[in-house]
């Protein structure tokens, strides 16, 4: 429950802009756009519309472009309303980037192409500019500027951490950043607890409260919600929908703001004109306040969501337990990119596609180039790289929407080129990594040795998307059926077991599992090699990983040498996660066994191991997309679906992920003895293996 305000009774009108920020994400399903138009969206801006007051809305870029397809007369009552003076419309990313996460080219052209989209449907150029999860870094004040951006909205906890109070908050601020001003609107963060949670009354005496008691100024405070808030989300009794529209929320919550006549709701851009920025600030790099929170490292988080509760047992009072909420908060949000590898990853392919694409620029055409930076804008949707109380980086359709994007940018780049293998800093470490491209394949092996990422270009998608899965506070009391992963996800990762392994140590990420240290890459031709060693057991084992084309994908091989003088018994894992684009209603996995006249096939579902196993083929039906693996010599194969438990807008739910599929070879070497093995991975389409 938010604190009340003391009530004060200036004279002066409150300016009260009212705004909500409507967003879906491109790749979402079409049904949920249809869905949240009809339970939120149009019921929302009726509610507005006929209420008489002003209001400011933003619209992300993916649901304009659906809303133009499918809801035309939409657009044209917006439109309207924006020409008697009744609606302003605000700009931002185009597809609501994460604006700090992308390069500055990216976010102008993001800008840019939203301001110009809004002043074409709505016959007004945009003064605001939304950013997504309001991820601020100061450097974005000369971005939003320079992309004709006049304000910008931030919420309290930006203005928390340069030491404020909220009652300091009621007006509008300037800040500036290499020779650009910006107009800077507090977010007030009390109402967006409130509504639709709280009776609309409570609404109205905490806007009394805010009133200025000096006659000379007027206060401004910001009533935004997510438009998803009113309509969507879970309540008391069915959704906030049956509680906004039919219980009568939204019309009592409006009324109550025409009836005072101390309040007068304004579009921002009056509120700018009337009570223009009286103060400059340098916010510090933040978003929201729950958000910080959740960007932090697991333990980190729990720690401090659970200080409130540990100091108020440790006997501290009240008001410093209020100093201390005000003061401490988490870290920024590009974490998240660390936190989870998935998301990381992804990011990583991001630039590495933007940069292949800045490269190969000039010489498109001019069509072409625009068709190819859409596809890259829209690989950057921010829906897909972070996680807070569900969804988010866990949505497996999310994160191959956007390798569908990259890869139809990288197959048009390739198209008719020869096989490039080029020595890079893919990851940002300063180390080098390997990028092998033809016009079929992109492969990206990290500096380790393993393979980061593969992406087929025909059909488009993304293959070794694989979740990395980490510990969840909202797990706690959960656990049953979890796996934490103890290394990251991929392909070809290089396992090693001492003795005769049992496949769930490795499947469920328990008993001894050695990781070789592995030195390179060494790149002869389309060759890319590794050297390294381990030590299964107290023996020594010289290590070499060696990769090179095979037709229709790449093989990996791996030659083991004991140099010690002892025999040494291991098993040696090469543990693969293909994350097809489909889920696994529509993928079919099959094995041929030494000796074996034809596929066998294999359940998804649970864990398995055979004996002897030459190869598996893994068939992504709707995707027209098949990945086959053979083993030389036969190997056992285990597999094991990777399976998430994430916190969702239902309750904690188990999504599936992609599978893990290891080939395993148990092995004993004799003192100087050499032992090879191969593992060839291939592309094909079609709907069956």
């Amino acid at each position: 429950m938010p604190p009340r305000p003391a009530a004060s009774r200036g004279s002066s009108p409150l300016l009260v802009p009212i705004l909500f920020h409507l967003h879906q994400p491109v790749g979402n399903f079409p049904g949920t756009f249809e869905y949240a138009y009809r339970r939120s969206y149009s019921p929302l801006v009726e509610a507005l519309s006929s209420s008489g007051l002003k209001f400011n809305l933003h619209i992300s870029g993916a649901l304009l472009d659906w809303l133009l397809v499918n809801r035309r007369p939409f657009i044209e009552l917006l439109r309207s309303l924006v020409i008697v003076g009744r609606l302003e419309i605000l700009g931002g990313g185009y597809y609501e980037p994460i604006l700090p996460m992308i390069p500055a080219g990216d976010r102008h052209r993001q800008l840019t192409r939203l301001f110009c989209r809004v002043e074409e449907l709505f016959g007004r150029r945009p003064w605001g500019a939304w950013l997504a999860e309001r991820v601020w870094e100061p450097e974005l004040a000369a971005d939003l500027a320079r992309a004709g951006y006049r304000y910008t909205l931030l919420d309290h906890r930006h203005f928390l951490d340069l030491g404020w109070r909220p009652v300091q908050m009621h007006s509008i601020f300037s800040t500036e950043h290499d020779g650009e001003v910006l107009a800077v609107f507090p977010i007030d963060e009390p109402i967006r607890y409130l509504i639709p949670w709280e009776e609309p009354e409570r609404t109205v005496e905490y806007l009394a409260g805010c009133r200025p008691i000096a006659p000379a100024g007027r206060a401004v405070v910001v009533v935004m919600s997510d438009a998803e808030t009113m309509g969507l989300w879970p309540a008391r009794r069915g959704t906030t929908y049956d509680l906004c529209y039919r219980d009568g929320w939204m019309a009592r919550f409006l009324s109550g703001l025409s009836d005072p006549p101390w309040i007068e709701t304004v579009l921002l851009s009056e509120a700018l004109e009337q009570e223009p920025p009286r103060r400059l600030v340098y916010l510090p790099t933040a978003s929201y306040d729950r958000m910080g929170v959740w960007a932090l490292p697991t333990e980190a988080r729990s720690r401090l969501e659970s200080l409130p509760g540990r100091l108020e047992k440790a006997g501290l009072a009240p008001e410093l337990r209020l100093e201390v909420k005000r003061f401490a908060r988490g870290t920024h949000w590009r974490n998240f990119l660390v936190k989870y590898p998935a998301a990381g990853r992804l990011h990583l392919a991001y630039l590495h596609t933007r940069d292949r694409l800045a490269g190969a620029e000039d010489a498109l055409e001019p069509a072409e180039a625009d068709r190819l930076l859409d596809l890259l804008d829209a690989a950057a949707v921010n829906d897909g790289y972070w996680h807070g109380l569900f969804g988010g980086v866990y949505y497996h359709f999310l994160r191959h929407h956007c390798y569908r994007c990259l890869a139809e940018v990288l197959a048009r780049l390739d198209r008719g080129s020869r096989r490039r293998v080029v020595e890079c800093d893919y990851e940002r470490l300063g180390r080098p990594g390997v990028v092998v491209s033809d016009p079929e394949q992109t492969l990206v092996l990290d500096h380790g040795g393993a393979v980061l990422d593969w992406l087929s270009k025909a059909p488009p998608a993304g293959l070794a998307g694989g979740f990395t899965r980490i510990p969840e506070p909202y797990h706690r009391g959960n656990e049953r059926g979890f796996t934490v992963d103890r290394a990251r996800r991929g392909f070809c990762r290089l396992v090693v077991m001492p003795g005769n392994a049992a496949k769930e140590r490795l499947l469920a990420g328990t008993g001894v599992a050695l990781f070789p240290e592995l030195t390179g890459p060494v790149v002869r031709g389309s060759r890319v090699g590794y050297t390294g060693s381990v030590s299964p057991g107290g023996g020594k084992v010289g290590v070499e990983l060696a990769y090179s084309p095979v037709r229709g994908g790449w093989g990996c091989t791996v030659t083991l040498v004991n140099t010690g003088s002892k025999a040494v018994a291991m098993t040696l894992a090469l543990d693969s996660s293909p994350s097809p684009p489909s889920g696994p209603r529509d993928l079919e996995l099959t094995f041929h066994s030494t000796g074996s006249s034809g596929p066998v096939p294999q359940k998804i579902t649970g864990r398995h191991g055979r004996g002897s196993v030459a190869s598996w083929s893994l068939a992504d039906r709707r995707a027209g997309l098949v990945v086959t693996s053979e083993a030389e010599p036969a190997a056992s194969l285990w597999s094991s679906p990777v399976i998430t438990v994430e916190g969702t807008e239902a309750g904690i739910k188990r999504s599936w992920q992609g599978l893990q599929l290891v080939w395993a070879w148990s092995l004993s070497l004799a003192p100087g003895e050499e032992r090879r093995m191969e593992a060839r991975f291939t592309l094909s389409t079609g709907g069956a293996p």
